[in-house]
């Protein structure tokens, strides 16, 4: 009876995380473990639809999230943590431009941005945005690309991204940063909410010729 009891409040402590949603191209490291092509055993991180965080409210600074989405004081996620292997899968060329796309199984409206830290050793100030010049939804700022879904269903947004042209590494970081809108704000913006809010952040490895 005790264990039963166990399992349901595990359940629902999982059900009342849903996943939300993470980059799949360049794939996020945390969800390696979907890539059968990876040629090591990995970690499967419980929640391979998103790190948000440690699930607290952002503010548009990122001030309490982690360099690649853990909770402060962590760094699982970061290059070297326990999910944040060096494995590089995604091979650009400078100057190009690519599409990453995001995957989402839970979305709350919002926007997300892309960064690259253009050096082989990540750290948290190596980070700048790269310009988004198209995709499937609308493109706001010329950096953020708009998530028009608030449903439990799965959404799939591209982007289009343009890469710096005097830019190569062997192994370099993408990050992904998704800014819901949620919780609501008044007057309500569907792309973008400036008051502290759900965020999702994720890293990739990606070489750059």
């Amino acid at each position: 009876m005790q264990a039963a009891t166990a399992i349901v409040l595990l359940v629902a402590a999982f059900g009342s995380v849903a996943p939300h949603g993470l980059v799949i191209s360049p794939l996020a490291r945390h969800a390696y473990f979907r890539d059968q092509s990876y040629p090591q055993n990995v970690p499967m991180y419980w929640d391979s639809q998103g790190v948000w965080c440690g699930n607290a409210p952002q503010d548009p600074t990122y001030s309490t999230c982690g360099r690649c989405g853990d909770q402060s004081g962590s760094n699982d996620h970061d290059l070297g943590g326990n999910f944040g292997n060096n494995y590089v899968g995604t091979n650009w060329t400078a100057g190009a431009i690519v599409d990453v796309v995001a995957e989402f199984q839970a979305a709350h409206y919002g926007s997300f941005q892309i960064e690259l830290c253009a050096q082989e050793t990540e750290t948290n100030d190596c980070f700048n945005l790269l310009p988004i010049v198209g995709g499937s939804e609308e493109v706001r700022d010329g950096n953020r690309i708009c998530v028009p879904y608030d449903n439990g269903g799965t959404n799939i947004v591209t982007a289009q991204v343009r890469l710096p042209a005097g830019v190569r590494c062997n192994r370099c970081t993408i990050r992904w940063t998704y800014r819901t809108s949620y919780p609501g704000w008044s007057p309500y913006d569907q792309c973008y909410n400036p008051n502290p809010t759900q965020t999702f952040r994720n890293c990739a490895n990606v070489r750059i010729n």
